[in-house]
């Protein structure tokens, strides 16, 4: 019986879940996977039994229990990976950890106007205040893929916590015709491109009963 579990909501529109998921995947750490499906009358008690906060994600390990995306992230670099899950040098994980926080406290024009759906790809032009974060999103991408990008594809070069954050970044970006830089654009292609993500956004496309509103943010 595996010892991790990790509860998440819907593949199509929690954006929160797919960054713990992303990580186990990624450092290939076996666990069990509990759906709770979000929006529906009966969510909070199914989410009971698992979660503190009645919302997604969380995690269970033994007799821990951690929730909040970052928090599960942090978790699993910690407990399984020796801290592996960060860059290795101080300051290119002093920056890591600064941008993840940033994307799990910020961006609150995106999360509402452009939330993560995987089925839905229509170009919507953003408001001023979402191109505001458009344009800080484009300057975080470019500018760290210039200065820690030598060793890898991703952000700090190899796979770290804060692409888990991004994932669904990108995943909303494609979905709604966010104009990047050339730079920028090449990192989010990397994390579309990915394995993982790739088919974290099948299963949400097969997902049934989708939303006929946009905005679907889980927690």
């Amino acid at each position: 019986m595996r010892d991790i579990k990790l509860v998440i909501g819907d593949k199509n529109y929690s954006s929160w879940s797919i960054c713990p998921w992303l990580m186990l995947k990624m450092f290939n750490i076996d666990f069990e996977e509990i759906s709770i499906k979000l929006f529906q009358g009966n969510t909070a008690e199914k989410l009971g039994p698992y979660s503190p906060s009645l919302k997604v994600p969380v995690m269970l390990h033994g007799d821990t229990t951690v929730w909040d995306s970052l928090a599960i992230c942090e978790f699993i670099s910690e407990t399984f990976l020796r801290g592996a899950g960060w860059p290795s040098k101080q300051k290119s994980k002093a920056n890591a950890r600064s941008i993840a926080a940033e994307v799990h406290s910020g961006f609150p024009t995106l999360k509402k106007e452009w939330p993560m759906n995987c089925a839905t790809n229509r170009n919507l032009v953003p408001s001023e205040a979402l191109q505001e974060e458009i344009a800080r999103i484009d300057a975080i991408w470019g500018n760290y893929r210039q200065r820690f990008g030598e060793e890898g594809p991703y952000l700090f070069g190899r796979f770290s916590v804060v692409d888990s954050m991004f994932a669904a970044t990108a995943i909303s970006f494609e979905s709604y015709g966010a104009e990047l830089s050339k730079r920028a654009g090449a990192y989010m292609e990397t994390l579309l491109h990915n394995s993982f993500v790739k088919d974290w956004k099948e299963l949400g496309r097969k997902e049934k009963g989708h939303l006929s509103i946009a905005y679907a943010e889980s927690a």
